[in-house]
């Protein structure tokens, strides 16, 4: 499991929570499970996974899979709930290198104070520490504040996908194909 915290405040004083943001581990387990009930169908449809199925968090947690996987919670302090959760895939073989973002989910009364934007900037740290050269991530392209907040971390759209997604009444949604190097050209080692 991923040995990483760090403590913060959310930018929106009126709120006044206490997060911490960390890996994912055992402990979590009924945590995560009741996180992923309660996302509203709309939050969960463009997961890459039905996170409303307990094996989704069952394999997170599966220690063999902790080589492949940086998951990262937000902790909300003050009441120990999980409240935002993001999950990337590290590749194989000649992938090795890039990591897929394969979900940001916060919590509907956290959404639009910075939480995902703060969890994604420990993600990118973090990609950088596991010596990942790119992140990728599918955005459906309706999200513009997503986007947005993407592009504002140096991710970058390199493909938009006609009809790419579908969701469970069988409408379909352009995605946005985005990366983000993680490799800058200028650094210079001293």
């Amino acid at each position: 499991m991923l040995n990483y915290a760090s403590y913060h405040r959310l930018p929106n004083p009126s709120i006044g929570n206490r997060i911490l943001i960390r890996g994912l581990n055992e402990q979590d387990r009924e945590e995560l499970r009741a996180f992923f009930q309660q996302a509203p169908a709309e939050d969960a449809q463009f997961c890459k996974q039905d996170i409303k199925d307990p094996k989704v968090g069952d394999y997170l947690l599966n220690p063999d899979n902790s080589l492949r996987i940086l998951s990262l919670v937000a902790v909300d302090m003050a009441t120990n709930q999980i409240v935002a959760n993001l999950i990337v895939y590290k590749g194989q073989h000649a992938g090795q290198h890039v990591g897929e973002i394969q979900q940001i989910l916060v919590s509907r009364p956290l959404q639009g104070l910075g939480l995902g934007s703060l969890i994604l900037d420990k993600l990118i740290d973090l990609a950088k520490e596991e010596n990942l050269h790119w992140l990728k991530v599918e955005v459906v392209v309706e999200m513009k504040n997503v986007i947005k907040a993407l592009q504002s971390r140096g991710f970058q759209i390199k493909a938009i996908f006609d009809d790419y997604y579908i969701d469970a009444q069988r409408r379909t949604y352009d995605v946005a194909l985005m990366m983000r190097s993680l490799l800058r050209k200028d650094d210079e080692d001293f």
